[in-house]
Formats: structure tokens, C-alpha cells, sequence
């Protein structure tokens, strides 16, 4: 009996653990030359980082598994194309595209 509650409470540590890993995670923004862009980032868990640049611009960060929301929103104006992907694990987990003159992406992921 005493064997099985230690295996069983080493089961539950362990379940803990790996829910408490940190995912690597990348916005990666890309678009037309010189393409213009303001928005953020952010996890539930580390809160909202504000960002602005020209294309191509990357951003790593980390996210909690099974407990953090990935999201990220970017605003450009003018003409061209803005893409912006969030990818984990070498897989692009959200991706989106605006051509607008006045362009809003907006993506979210939830690690698991």
C-alpha cells in the first residue's frame, strides 16, 4: 500500500511538472520591403509586450504548457503585404495576412 501511494504521488509530481514546461515560441513577421508595423505579444502568464518595427522581425518567447494563451496583434498601414505566424516546435501554430491599406493581424494559440 505504501509502495502504490509513492508511485502514485511521484505520478502526480510528475504530471505537475511537465504541465509547468516552457514552450518556446516565435513571432515571426514578415511582409513587403519595409513594411511598417506596431501591435504585441503577449502569455497569460507574462503579460503583454509592445513591439513595432520594419519586415522581417522575429520575437522568441516562452509560454507555460496547458496553462498560458498565446496571442499576438499587429496594425500596418499602407500598401504591400504583412504576415505574421506564431510558430512552436518548428510548426506554424496560427498564421495570418492582410493586404488592407489599414491591416490588422490578430493570432492566438494555446500550447499543449
Amino acid at each position: 500500500m505504501r509502495l502504490t501511494l509513492v508511485l502514485l504521488s511521484a505520478g502526480l509530481l510528475f504530471l505537475g511538472c511537465t504541465a509547468l514546461q516552457n514552450q518556446e515560441v516565435t513571432l515571426d513577421i514578415t511582409g513587403s520591403s519595409a513594411a511598417v508595423f506596431s501591435g504585441y505579444y503577449e502569455t497569460t502568464g507574462e503579460g503583454r509586450k509592445e513591439i513595432s518595427g520594419t519586415v522581417p522581425k522575429s520575437y522568441t518567447f516562452n509560454a507555460r504548457k496547458k496553462y498560458d494563451i498565446v496571442a499576438a496583434q499587429m496594425v500596418r498601414v499602407g500598401l504591400g503585404e504583412l504576415t505574421a505566424k506564431l510558430v512552436a516546435d518548428g510548426i506554424t501554430r496560427d498564421s495570418a495576412t492582410t493586404t488592407d491599406i489599414i491591416g490588422t493581424i490578430t493570432l492566438e494559440w494555446t500550447p499543449k
